[in-house]
């Protein structure tokens, strides 16, 4: 006898289906990360508190190295100084062994902060079930962890992945609590003072989430004042100002200036301004929007037509052209400090918090424009639910087919399936032993001039960058200080 799908268990078999999926996929790229260790910018801003856990094995001492570092690079360098206390803690000090240790506390601030907005918007906000939630926020931490733009300076390289994915991480809570702030009362003050420390933090960071921060923040005054929410002004204005102290100390830097000077191309803020729509339409709407981004909104857009047709308050959706207008204008300006201050739209690092920006706002704008269409048009042209779960299966069919098909062809189109291919035809294993090679003569006391063997293997995501044959060049030079060595060069393998 034919039995039949049992539609009230849909969402029930979905959400176990893509958490599955999603826990999974976080394996390897785990397992990856224990074969990692520090390179490049990772040694030099860590040399202090290498030298001091070293030599003391006092996690004060440590801290206070960190400060040190923070004070110096803040006259000479950069302002961000957050950022560089972070940096200066990157856990290979304690021994390369722990190096992976980073890998797992920016997956986990990811998923912590992604958790938390979906939370409040979808769950609080649009009243959607939890078990509709947890599939969208399934969904986005697949698709923002496995398609990020520059996956080593994403979760491998900790020094330009902490400078970044750490501060857009606290900006999506920080959303996240001054939604809240909007549905529920309760609580108001611990979440100022949380909001109010994640606004620090953040204004401490990189420039473009730093500037990002702001303009929402900007949104949130806008939007309380026009509704007529003093209360919720006040506790948004209040975390604004404490955001822009800590913002406008990272911006004054002497170190910024000296930075600069590095550039020879400086556009100017004007051409700067202008660029930036330029990139952000080239970047963003040119090269990322493609079959990634179409199975996303495919995906996405079923739990956005439920949520706006049951949907309780009161929110109008008046503005359908403004909305996607903003968005734009939000995504372009993640690309001007970059061009402001090196004359050029940034590095993969910057890339992947402006591509899970552009996640983000896709979903914004499917709930946003859909219920506009509700509010106008569709009261009476309702999507029954069974629908909506036939085309999600669809959908879900479809991507996983997808899937399967680049994963076969171009595995290192996806993070786990990358971390996978180098975990199983050994080239991971292969380069930790040449890197273990070389920390036996790094930190061996007899050797003042370490002459280090070319890597032979050089795993997609695991290699950033190396040394190189001048024992002058920058990364020699930080390398050498962090082992407390005269000098280090590369000695390159003979090509036939």
């Amino acid at each position: 006898m034919k039995r039949n799908l049992n539609w009230k268990k849909v969402w029930k078999y979905s959400v176990i289906f893509w958490g599955v999926i999603f826990v999974v996929s976080l394996i390897p790229i785990i397992l990856l990360s224990t074969y990692n260790f520090p390179c490049a910018d990772d040694l030099g801003y860590s040399i202090y508190t290498r030298h001091a856990w070293v030599d003391t094995h006092n996690l004060f001492s440590v801290l206070g190295a960190a400060g040190r570092k923070v004070a110096e690079s803040y006259q000479i360098w950069q302002g961000t100084w957050a950022s560089i206390f972070l940096m200066a803690l990157q856990p290979g000090i304690f021994g390369d062994g722990t190096y992976w240790i980073g890998t797992l506390m920016l997956l986990t601030a990811l998923i912590f902060s992604v958790y938390y907005f979906m939370k409040v918007f979808w769950g609080k906000w649009l009243g959607s079930s939890k078990t509709q939630r947890f599939i969208v926020t399934f969904l986005f931490l697949f698709f923002g962890i496995q398609f990020l733009i520059d996956k080593t300076q994403g979760l491998f390289w900790y020094n330009g992945a902490c400078h970044y994915i750490f501060p857009w991480s606290a900006l999506l809570a920080l959303a996240g609590i001054v939604v809240s702030m909007t549905v529920d009362s309760r609580h108001g003050k611990r979440k100022s003072i949380i909001g109010i420390l994640l606004a620090i933090y953040i204004g401490g960071g990189n420039l473009v989430t730093g500037l990002e921060c702001g303009i929402w923040l900007a949104l949130g005054i806008l939007l309380t004042v026009l509704c007529h929410k003093k209360k919720l002004m006040g506790q948004v204005l209040k975390i604004a100002v404490f955001w822009g102290i800590s913002f406008g100390l990272n911006v004054a830097a002497p170190g910024n200036w000296v930075r600069q000077e590095e550039f020879s191309y400086r556009p100017g803020l004007i051409r700067s301004v202008l660029q930036s729509f330029y990139y952000c339409l080239d970047y963003v709407l040119g090269q990322w929007t493609d079959w990634k981004i179409i199975l996303f909104v495919i995906l996405i857009a079923p739990f956005a037509i439920h949520a706006v047709q049951e949907y309780k308050g009161n929110f109008s959706f008046r503005f359908p052209v403004l909305v996607p207008l903003w968005s734009y204008c939000v995504l372009a300006s993640m690309f001007t400090e970059s061009i402001y201050a090196g004359g050029g739209p940034g590095a993969g690092r910057i890339y992947n918090v402006i591509f899970l920006t552009y996640l983000i706002l896709i979903m914004l704008n499917l709930v946003y424009l859909y219920g506009w269409y509700w509010k106008k048009y569709g009261s009476g042209k309702k999507v029954e639910e069974k629908d909506i779960q036939l085309w999600h299966i669809a959908s879900a069919a479809g991507a996983v087919f997808c899937f399967l098909i680049v994963a076969g062809v171009t595995p290192d189109a996806f993070t786990s399936v990358s971390a996978a291919k180098s975990l199983l035809n050994g080239e991971a294993q292969a380069y930790r032993a040449q890197e273990q090679e070389r920390v036996a003569i790094l930190e061996d006391a007899s050797i003042e001039n370490a002459e280090l063997k070319e890597f032979q293997n050089k795993p997609y995501l695991l290699f950033y960058e190396d040394i190189e044959a001048d024992t002058n060049n920058w990364k020699n030079v930080r390398m050498s200080s962090y082992y407390r060595k005269n000098s280090v060069i590369l000695i390159e393998s003979e090509t036939e």
